[in-house]
């Protein structure tokens, strides 16, 4: 017992305050992380947008059936789908009418759910908009352009925006979530981000693979913040929040609180239900907001459909993944499967949050939201 509490302390004399952070909130990531973290409030303001409520009960939740495989059962109803999977919320939203509600575990409409990394499109969006505006010059710019401290490292000169979208940088990063000594935990926990992204490494020259990676996000984050003088979250504020009619305000958990903290733009937004959905009704009308254009067209476009060069996944483009090529799907994915999904030939969106689920359960979500699809 002495020995292997010995090899405890050696490992944490010699690895970052982030392994013990890890260890001490518990080692895995939950909803209710955000609570340990400082935060920045991302605004929102009035007119507030709503979505429709039905002029009927449609009682979704008991007459969509739904194969679940986990359970190796066929035709369980939604309502026990939902509950059997720690969904904590759930939404289906048609031609802007709310067709299904549900909420769990003591959660409502007013509370605050976490992102993880469906987050990601959203960065990838203000990049899109800074786009737009002539602060950054095109995807295809390489990233010293506008993080000059990278200049001088060697390999760093080829990697581009493009490639931080795509996750084809080359950067050495491990993403295993469970590992409390991978980057991701040191990130997800860590409390001196800037410092870490300088001590970035290559580990194969860009456009050679993909290798899905938070820091690669990070980065685009480091590179709106650079290009707008303000932080990512008055970005969001001022760009999306605001124009979009949210219901409440968001926040973006820091790695730290004071004057050098950056956001974890590689997850950790929370904000309402309902409110994520209304980023999804964004892109179903193809970035224009009753009448307003937020993110180009031609961003919205690009960014859903699949684009495999420079050895890109076919699937998943500017952090969206790409569903199957007959339904011409999409949607943002995080962690135990919080879901924004978009179907555009129904208008449908589907908005799913949830705890971690149980690990002999695999995750069936994606095609559960296209057995729903097919019986709207």
């Amino acid at each position: 017992m002495f020995k292997y509490a010995i090899i405890v302390l050696v490992i944490l004399s010699l690895s970052s305050c982030d392994i013990y952070d890890t260890l001490r909130h518990g080692g895995i990531p939950r909803q209710r992380d955000y609570k340990h973290f400082p935060q920045r409030t991302v605004m929102n303001e009035n007119p507030v947008f709503y979505f429709r409520k039905p002029d009927k009960d449609y009682k979704l939740g008991q007459s969509i059936g739904l194969t679940d495989r986990d359970f190796n059962s066929t035709n369980i109803v939604l309502d026990s789908f939902v509950n059997l999977h720690k969904t904590i919320s759930f939404l289906i939203i048609r031609n802007d009418t709310i067709l299904y509600e549900k909420y769990t575990d003591q959660h409502s409409d007013t509370s605050l759910v976490s992102s993880f990394s469906m987050v990601k499109p959203i960065v990838s969006t203000l990049i899109g908009i800074a786009i737009d505006e002539g602060k950054i010059k095109s995807i295809n710019d390489p990233i010293i352009d506008y993080l000059p401290e990278y200049r001088g490292k060697v390999g760093w000169d080829l990697i581009t925006i493009k490639n931080l979208l795509h996750h084809t940088s080359g950067i050495r990063f491990t993403d295993a979530q469970f590992n409390p000594a991978s980057d991701n935990a040191e990130y997800y926990w860590g409390n001196n981000l800037r410092e870490k992204l300088m001590n970035l490494t290559i580990e194969c020259p860009p456009d050679t693979k993909f290798r899905y990676g938070s820091v690669n996000t990070l980065l685009l984050g480091l590179i709106i913040e650079r290009v707008t003088g303000g932080t990512i979250s008055k970005y969001l504020e001022e760009k999306i929040w605001k124009p979009l009619g949210m219901e409440a305000p968001a926040t973006w958990s820091l790695d730290r609180d004071d004057d050098k903290a950056i956001e974890k733009v590689f997850c950790c937004l929370q904000a309402r239900t309902i409110d994520f959905a209304k980023f999804g009704r964004l892109y179903l009308n193809n970035g224009n907001w009753n009448g307003k254009q937020i993110v180009s067209k031609e961003w919205v476009e690009y960014s859903i459909h699949p684009d495999p060069s420079g050895n890109n996944k076919h699937f998943y483009n500017n952090n969206w993944g790409i569903g199957p090529l007959k339904y011409g799907s999409y949607f943002a994915v995080g962690l135990y499967s919080q879901y924004l999904y978009i179907f555009p030939e129904k208008n449908i969106i589907i908005v799913r949050f949830g705890e971690m689920e149980a690990s002999s359960h695999p995750n069936y979500w994606s095609n559960t939201f296209i057995q729903i699809i097919d019986q709207l």
